[in-house]
């Protein structure tokens, strides 16, 4: 399709791209309307589409040069007869972020064919660099782009609209071809385009006045600044469509909070009204604020450098700008500075957001609980952008162990696998010399090599498995599976038999105090699970010797991790440098060591002993499991029929986020420094459909269930999706009775397990009467 298309770009392609804008238009008749008019487009790093004055798309999506995105999207309806026009406004970063890898060039490309009408990008297009972009702004956060400065002054009107002017503007360079280097192949973009719409753009809810910092006009951190100044506000209540701005003295700033409701993820379009020139409009985007003052939290050089931030300079008159970049958050400070007349602000937002449908659904007699799913689900949408993202405001980075639950929160809200297929592979293409994976990818983050996160990339590929019953990301993996275990095995102790701490790397395991140095038993109990789930799957692919090898493996690392076990039964937490044990016996090594059933754990006393304890309150290990890592022990629970501690617990700890709208980085994160938008978090709405739901998988491509209701208050309703259709349950109490529904779809059984019922295999319709007797009996084991 691009076989006559150029890449282009105004003056040189790998000349001064750093945080540079680049405007591109297009004009071309149509005597007649095609039936459907795709048009394919890329660039690096990214584009926004116009079609005769009207906004259309946005994109690539993150990928790798070698192999770039691209996008086709139908724009016929935006089409007329007679003259129309593509308006591009494209960006680069010139550098790399947590979510893209420079090679040093920038680039659009665009081909399209309709009966006797072709485009193509090349010589005959008009483009600009657009100079009214500041380039030496500071960077939203040490993972994002710059903020953007826009001056309108240097600006001459709508530059999308059908009758502007471009005769000004210049041919752009076009000497690559589409497959020249760096982009020497492209592939469609393996997921729907962003869902984008309209929404209210919130409630004013707090304003200000005070004097401006010192050289407030011209500063590269407009966050930075308001840091300087007296950022607190006024309460006040109002729409947010519309305001009105007042004449405040020389030298100081009028300042407003919006309020979204809870974190979204979109971008502004700032509409202006009757202005002199030279107003200036700052930007400050904030997940929380301190409620007494109304004023946006914000730790200044925090690890993160989080400045998400940015400006526009309006020109006389009337002005639109739409700010480029989309963020998540939940509250908008906008400081006005130098209004010397009354002049308005219409504000409309865009939220954006990969395409997830409810078909799984959660609806519980306990609106608490309801308020919680819903949470995890919105969550869950705003974390899901190009990629799974760990949150969408601080650094919209492919964290793969973050992408692990969002994936499984995925399967039980859409079902859909394509981000989760996607990831798999761009978290493959990155890689140090010996085999390990990058903590997410595609990154610059070289300090972020994370070699559990390579171990749960390989359980990822199980978890693909698991929900599908396909094996080809297995097969397409394959050499670089055997590259990370050539690594591991590489790091085994032959004193000990377990794989070691290697310093050059960044060993997580968890946000808690956890052992790391010397021979971690959670790092190793890791590993076993790796190579056991790869096994499995040599074996379900037919090579069994590849499958008897990591078996032989997996046998050694048992009998290793075993001589770890005191004398009560539990798993000791690790070997230091000089092979002394670590007598410390921590949550997480006892759950993992239970998923395994490691020989010679005692599951009763860890069960009754630590873990229940912890869930129930009544005990504050040293070493607790963060509100991610938590999700492991909460499948080790609902195993055990726990499911009465589990949904106590999740009502105590998240509850609070469901207040705040979305679930958060941990318990209790620090306000203006970590994230209030955290998806690894969002787990409870798969823990509540599978305890209070009574739904859990329990074979590959849920061809079976376990159906094991937990009858926490009066009724609950719950749908998952599967590759075979849907699966429904329902539960109420009348009286003294409990009525059970489970519905299949042809391809799936259940074992049911409910109380005072024999144990049985139950397939398409089934309903069951349950005495009040008998429920009691339903409990933790």
């Amino acid at each position: 399709m691009f076989g006559q298309s150029r890449w282009i770009w105004p003056n040189r392609h790998h000349w001064d791209i750093a945080n540079s804008y680049a405007l591109f238009r297009k004009s071309f008749q149509l005597g007649a309307l095609p039936l459907q008019a795709p048009l394919f487009i890329t660039a690096d790093q990214s584009y926004r589409l116009f079609v005769n004055g009207q906004f259309v798309a946005r994109g690539p999506a993150r990928g790798v040069q070698s192999h770039w995105p691209y996008d086709e999207i139908d724009i016929r309806k935006y089409l007329k007869k007679g003259r129309n026009v593509l308006a591009i406004r494209a960006y680069n970063p010139g550098r790399s972020t947590y979510q893209y890898l420079s090679a040093g060039f920038a680039g659009l490309l665009v081909a399209a064919s309709w009966g006797k009408n072709h485009i193509v990008s090349d010589a005959t297009w008009k483009s600009i660099r657009q100079t009214s972009a500041r380039r030496d702004t500071i960077q939203a956060s040490m993972q994002l782009f710059n903020q953007e400065h826009v001056d309108l002054r240097l600006e001459t009107g709508d530059w999308t609209a059908v009758d502007f002017d471009d005769s000004s503007w210049e041919e752009p360079t076009s000497d690559r071809v589409w497959n020249g280097g760096p982009w020497y192949s492209l592939e469609p973009r393996e997921m729907p385009m962003l869902r984008e719409e309209e929404i209210p753009p919130g409630k004013l809810i707090g304003s200000g006045q005070g004097p401006c910092a010192a050289g407030y006009r011209d500063v590269r951190d407009v966050v930075a600044l308001r840091y300087q100044e007296d950022r607190s506000h006024s309460a006040t209540s109002s729409p947010a469509e519309l305001i009105k701005i007042s004449p405040v003295p020389a030298g100081e700033f009028r300042s407003y909070l919006i309020d979204l409701g809870k974190t979204v993820v979109g971008n502004f379009t700032f509409e202006i009204h009757n202005c002199r020139g030279g107003e200036i409009i700052d930007t400050h985007y904030s997940e929380t604020i301190d409620q007494n003052t109304l004023t946006p939290d914000l730790v200044l050089l925090n690890h993160c450098r989080n400045s998400i931030g940015d400006r526009l300079v309006c020109r006389p008159g009337d002005a639109v700008h739409v700010f480029y970049h989309h963020y998540g958050f939940r509250y908008l400070a906008i400081t006005v500075r130098d209004s010397a007349v009354d002049f308005q602000i219409a504000l409309r937002f865009r939220r954006v957001g990969y395409p997830l449908q409810r078909n799984g659904s959660f609806l519980s007699s306990d609106s608490d609980l309801n308020r919680i799913w819903e949470t995890c689900a919105w969550t869950q949408q705003c974390c899901s952008l190009d990629a799974y993202v760990d949150t969408p405001w601080r650094e919209q980075a492919q964290w793969w162990g973050d992408a692990r639950v969002q994936a499984w929160n995925t399967f039980h809200l859409d079902g859909d696998t394509r981000l989760f297929r996607r990831g798999i592979r761009q978290i493959a293409e990155q890689t140090t010399p010996d085999g390990l994976t990058y903590g997410h990818a595609p990154t610059m983050a070289h300090e972020c090599v994370l070699p559990d996160f390579t171990l749960i990339w390989m359980l990822t590929i199980w978890d693909f498995y698991w929900q599908t019953g396909s094996t080809e990301p297995f097969l397409s993996h394959e050499a670089q599976i055997q590259r990370a275990l050539a690594y591991f095995r590489g790091r085994v102790d032959e004193r000990t038999g377990l794989i070691t701490y290697d310093e050059r790397y960044w060993l997580f395991l968890d946000w808690t105090d956890i052992y790391r140095e010397g021979s971690s038993s959670v790092y190793n109990l890791w590993l076993l699970l790796a190579l056991e789930k790869m096994a499995l799957l040599y074996r379900k692919t037919g090579q069994r010797q590849k499958a008897a090898a990591l078996e032989s493996w997996a046998g050694e690392l048992r009998l290793s991790l075993s001589r770890l076990i005191n004398d009560r039964g539990f798993l000791c937490d690790g070997i230091d440098r000089d092979g002394e044990l670590i007598r410390k016996s921590g949550i997480h090594a006892q759950t993992l060591a239970l998923m395994v059933k490691l020989k010679g754990i005692n599951q009763k006393s860890v069960i009754s002993d630590l873990l229940l304890p912890f869930i129930q309150g009544n005990s504050a290990p040293a070493s607790k499991p963060s509100a991610y890592w938590i999700t492991y022990c909460f499948s080790l629970l609902s195993e055990m029929g726990c499911g009465a501690e589990i949904v106590e617990f999740i009502r105590k700890h998240w509850l609070p986020m469901a207040d705040h709208g979305t679930t958060w980085e941990d318990f209790q994160p620090c306000r203006g420094e970590q994230s209030f938008s955290h998806a690894w978090s969002a787990h409870p709405l798969y823990h509540l459909m599978q305890t209070v739901g009574g739904i859990t998988q329990s074979a590959p491509a849920w061809r079976e269930v376990i159906f094991r209701p937990l009858f926490h208050d009066k009724s609950c309703r719950t749908t998952i999706p599967t590759p075979h259709g849907n699966i429904h349950s329902h539960w109420q109490k009348c009286g003294d009775l409990v009525e059970v529904e489970l519905v299949l779809p042809e391809g799936i059984s259940a074992r049911v397990v409910l109380p005072g019922v024999k144990r049985q295999i139950s397939k398409g319709t089934s309903r069951w009467q349950i005495s009040g007797r008998k429920q009691a009996s339903h409990g933790c084991k």
